[in-house]
């Protein structure tokens, strides 16, 4: 039922009530003052739940239609989007309507009801004002997704359309700032229980989508000069090998240089991080923190460089690789793994690989982490093959290929995942991501929500992580003194097939220099990070307590180094006890390195010590 239809049914209703108390004074010209007064009060008491529960209706069917408008932006659909957002303004305009009415005025002067329904006056104005400016630029832009207005074409990206999105994405984030602003003035502490837990989720979905589209502002600002609009740009865009772990997710394999100018993008030269070699003393001078937690490996060898979870010092390591052996100077450096190019293939289709089979969202992992090494002798055949795929793919993208909502619902995925990680050189693009997801920061990271990092390194060395099974969860357990106590659970769990002693050496990493494990077993280095200038209290193993656990200070963290060897079919827990600094409350995050399983583990959960 439209809100127009049911204020005309309010308005017959009030007339209803009306004949009726008239009737009863005819009735009743000798009854009581107190009937009369009787009959006033229950026409009262009828008219104002009837406001209370229309103005009721209106405000679930702005909720309602504010996810199913969600829903079809997540699923593409541009045309549902625009549809739920007009029955969204509707719904919303009459909720506003009927709580800024002298009935309502009432209820906010009422001594029990007062804060409530003032309450729910400001949060009908707030949905309201969304309707009209922060959520129409949003259908708006979805209308241009879906019709595919910013798909590249020939390896070209229309940069002027790109940049077109900055002036409305601008407005909508303006009215969400707005909207965020007013819901912070008000005094939350007095509601009564639902309106307080409605009051407190729109918040966080006010928060949540002003979020964003800070991320779509930016993006808008950021692409036209990322693409070299203003000057040629060079970019290293970095496969990363989920088989052979890394605290980043895994260890940096193929490598492709990237040329950006006006809007065209080619990959114009590709090498194996292995190619450019390892130097007998760090690229870039480290520090005593990094050589205690890493060792200088961090700094000799090229494929060592992200054994640090910190992306913007891995990218300068890597990038002084790269500029000392190829005397090339880079813009920045982009880091992908197989697994977001398996999402980005469900949208694109298949993709043929010149002078290899055709890959697929089903197969690109298993070829490029598994079956290349257990195919294929020779390394230089398998960082061929590696490469081959990695252009294919990038080209595939760069042509356009596939449905555009699906290809940002994939490097979305892969954001939040930790499968996407970028950094620039430049200081202007820096800014714009400082602080974000895709930014990948440890060091800099001070401020924000307390985050527990679980960092996974393979020991061997080996190419076994293609089998290896991980899921973290964490709880946030107590508070004391102002200080969230977080509990951390890591499983790990060998999926190694059977007969493992007859899988390749280039898998095993069997008669490989260093190598500590039998044909089979995997052996990790795992680091458990503290949220900033929090402290790690304890460490158990399936259940044992290891003693005084192994910490290292790192970035202002207390961070825990945790050694765990599997054999083939094997599962191992490792729990941690954590607790944040004094007064860090907010609701804490997980953070995982990526495995070659696809999904995560990133997580964030309530906080013990929030006023709920």
């Amino acid at each position: 039922m439209s809100p127009e239809i049911r204020r005309r049914r309010r308005s017959r209703g009030l007339r209803r009530l009306l004949r009726r108390a008239r009737r009863f004074r005819e009735d009743h010209p000798r009854g009581s003052i107190a009937v009369v007064v009787g009959a006033v009060v229950l026409l009262g008491v009828a008219w104002s739940l009837w406001v209370v529960l229309d103005a009721s209706r209106d405000l679930r069917e702005v909720e309602r239609q504010a996810r199913v408008m969600r829903a079809a932006l997540v699923r593409g659909d541009a045309a549902g989007a625009r549809t739920a957002l007009e029955a969204y303004q509707r719904a919303a305009d009459a909720a506003n309507e009927t709580t800024h009415g002298p009935t309502w005025s009432v209820f906010a002067a009422a001594p029990l009801l007062g804060d409530d329904a003032e309450g729910v006056a400001t949060v009908a104005a707030v949905l309201a004002d969304l309707g009209r400016d922060g959520l129409t630029p949003v259908a708006d832009a979805a209308d241009q997704v879906t019709a595919d207005s910013f798909q590249p074409v020939d390896h070209t990206f229309p940069l002027e359309r790109i940049a077109a999105l900055e002036e409305p994405a601008e407005r909508s984030e303006a009215a969400f700032d707005s909207a965020s602003a007013r819901l912070a003035e008000v005094d939350s502490s007095g509601f009564l229980g639902p309106i307080g837990s409605a009051f407190e989720t729109l918040e966080t979905l006010v928060v949540d989508a002003r979020s964003t589209l800070q991320s779509t502002y930016r993006a808008s600002r950021l692409m036209p000069l990322l693409l070299g609009q203003d000057e040629p740009r060079r970019y290293l865009l970095v496969f990363q090998n989920n088989a052979e772990s890394r605290s980043s997710g895994g260890l940096p394999g193929s490598l492709s240089l990237v040329h950006a100018e006006d809007g065209d993008v080619e990959i114009v030269e590709q090498v194996d991080m292995a190619e450019l070699g390892a130097t007998p003393e760090p690229i870039l001078p480290l520090t005593s923190e990094e050589e205690r937690l890493f060792g200088r490996i961090l700094g000799t060898v090229g494929v060592d460089a992200t054994l640090t979870p910190d992306f913007p010092r891995a990218a300068e390591l890597i990038a002084a690789r790269w500029e000392a052996v190829r005397g090339q100077r880079l813009d920045g450096v982009l880091f992908v793994d197989p697994v977001v190019v398996s999402y980005l293939l469900r949208a694109t289709g298949e993709v043929p690989v010149p002078g290899y089979a055709p890959v697929t969202a089903g197969n690109v992992v298993a070829r490029v982490e598994n079956e290349i090494y257990a195919l294929t002798p020779g390394t230089q055949a398998q960082s061929d093959y590696q490469e081959a795929v990695a252009k294919a793919v990038f080209d595939a993208f760069s042509d356009g290929y596939g449905n555009s909502a699906e290809v940002i619902r994939a490097l979305v995925s892969g954001v939040q995942e930790g499968r996407v990680r970028t950094h620039f050189f430049s200081d202007r693009a820096q800014r714009e991501i400082a602080g974000t997801r895709i930014a990948g920061e440890f060091v800099e990271r001070t401020d924000g929500p307390p985050v527990v990092g679980v960092y996974v390194n393979d020991a061997g060395p080996t190419k076994m992580q293609y089998y290896l099974r991980q899921k973290a969860q964490i709880f946030s357990r107590r508070c004391e003194g102002g200080r969230q106590q977080i509990g951390a659970s890591i499983t790990f769990t060998n999926a190694t097939p059977a007969r493992a002693d007859e899988l390749p050496d280039a898998i095993t990493g069997e008669f490989f220099p260093g190598n500590r494990t039998d044909p089979g077993q995997q052996l990790l280095v795992v680091y458990v990070g503290a949220p900033y200038g929090g402290t790690v209290e304890s460490v158990a193993i399936d259940g044992q307590s290891g003693g005084d656990p192994t910490v290292a200070t790192y970035a202002g963290r207390d961070v825990a180094t945790v050694g765990v060897l599997l054999d083939p079919g094997q599962s191992q827990t490792v729990d941690v006890l954590l607790r944040t600094a004094e007064g860090d409350s907010e609701d804490p995050r997980l953070e995982m390195s990526p495995g070659a399983a696809p999904g995560s583990s990133n997580a964030t959960v309530r906080s013990a010590c929030g006023v709920r």
